[in-house]
């Protein structure tokens, strides 16, 4: 057996780390850090970003010409109905932990447009009784598209869209009575002229409070996503009207009137404010959206008066003389 002296053993008192292995070792417990804070970051931030995102309000133009639909404001409610229900979904049918829970604007946005829709059937169905009879597929679209205090919206909007395309194609066969074109525009112009007026009560309400919240309140946001709502469904189904009788054109007091009419509404319909603001009229820094759109729901409520007005002149028949002026034209050699 062999025994080792003392000067055989090496000592390892002044012996030091690698440089290199010190850097790794640093690199690692930051990297590590990072990862956690990071996680942690987006865990709390994807909630608030997720909420942001859900947000979709689309107010782009609903093109039904070319379609073969009998009443145009049917197919514009269907669309509508559709748009909503597949865009971004219904956000007032999410569990209270989805982000479009912690939504306002596009609530009230989708609220409103159901509401609306539901008015316009029930005015279709007002214009179209016979012998007494309220058509059975509008009454019911009118009753599903009212929402129900705690039930799906969901099932009642596919319902809806359901009944009034029955309706439109029977109305196509000859099997549905269908409104007169003149007394329809007119009433809905007298329809839409008492949403901007139901509207603008509700806007000067939220104007003129005592206090108001910086930038603007629940109820503010709510109110004029409402008005904006139903400004865009105006527009549309004036578009759409005008679009499918050509006629109306050469009656030269009624195009005016429409060209007044679809203006206004476009205007209130297009504002897209990223953050909804109610402040004072001066308004240094934040405009006050609540009056803007309510100045534009005035003109808007004039200029349906006046083309209700309008329409409510036009002589028994007048549509039907101009196709036979443009026929005798056409022929002419």
């Amino acid at each position: 057996m062999t025994v080792l002296g003392s000067d055989h053993l090496v000592t390892f008192d002044y012996a030091e780390p690698s440089p290199i292995m010190l850097f790794a070792q640093r690199w690692w417990r930051r990297t590590v850090t990072l990862l956690k804070v990071g996680t942690v970051v987006c865990a709390v931030a994807a909630y608030p970003i997720m909420t942001v995102a859900s947000n979709r309000i689309d107010d782009s133009s609903i093109e039904v010409a070319g379609q073969n639909w009998t009443l145009p404001e049917v197919g514009v409610s269907i669309v509508k109905i559709a748009r909503e229900l597949e865009g971004a979904g219904w956000a007032g049918d999410r569990a209270n932990w989805h982000p479009q829970a912690r939504l306002t604007a596009m609530p009230a946005w989708q609220r409103a447009t159901a509401d609306a829709l539901s008015q316009h059937t029930a005015l279709l169905a007002d214009l179209t009784v016979k012998d007494g009879d309220v058509d059975s597929d509008l009454k019911a679209a009118a009753r599903l598209l009212k929402g129900v205090e705690g039930e799906d919206m969901r099932p009642r909007l596919t319902a809806a869209a359901e009944a009034l395309n029955r309706y439109d194609s029977r109305a196509g066969r000859g099997l549905a009575a269908t409104p007169d074109k003149v007394v329809k525009l007119a009433a809905e112009a007298t329809l839409f002229a008492n949403w901007a007026g139901a509207d603008r009560i509700d806007l000067s309400v939220q104007v003129n409070q005592d206090v108001v919240e910086w930038p603007a309140s629940r109820v503010d946001i709510e109110t004029f996503y409402g008005a904006k709502a139903r400004a865009h469904l105006a527009q549309q189904m004036l578009a759409a009207a005008r679009t499918a009788e050509p006629r109306l054109a050469r009656l030269p007091s009624v195009s005016t009137a429409f060209d007044r009419a679809e203006l206004a509404w476009s205007r209130a319909a297009q504002m897209k404010p990223l953050v909804v603001s109610n402040q004072s009229g001066d308004g240094p820094f934040m405009a006050n959206h609540l009056a803007s759109i309510g100045f534009y729901l005035s003109e808007a409520q004039d200029a349906s008066r006046n083309l209700a007005e309008a329409l409510g002149q036009v002589p028994e028949g007048a549509l039907e003389n101009v196709a036979a002026l443009e026929t005798q034209l056409a022929s002419a050699p």
